[in-house]
């Protein structure tokens, strides 16, 4: 049975994590932009997903730079525009159909 890490080896991985970007949730009070950009973010990183691909061939395939698509794909969606998330995902989605839902 293995040990629990040592001090200096938790100390290394928490080092690590910290030099990497982190996914940011959506605030309980994001507003209705927001939302909608944090869905188009989900998109992308549904269809990464579902087709296997990484996050350098799918920057490739929207045809943006690798650090653009890091941001979109860790819900960095303040950085956007909505009309630019979207002008990225007709990229990969020959047809794109929005609903507006009103409570």
């Amino acid at each position: 049975m293995k040990n629990f890490p040592s001090k200096e080896e938790l100390e290394e991985v928490r080092n690590n994590l910290d030099k990497g970007i982190a996914s940011r949730p959506l605030p309980k009070n994001a507003s209705h932009i927001d939302r909608i950009k944090y869905r188009l973010c989900e998109k992308f990183v549904i269809y990464k997903n579902s087709k296997k691909l990484t996050q350098r061939e799918l920057a490739k395939l929207v045809d943006v730079d690798e650090a653009i698509m890091s941001k979109i794909l860790h819900y960095h969606f303040s950085e956007f525009t909505t009309d630019r998330l979207i002008k990225y995902l007709a990229q990969i989605y020959d047809e794109i159909d929005f609903n507006v839902n009103v409570a």
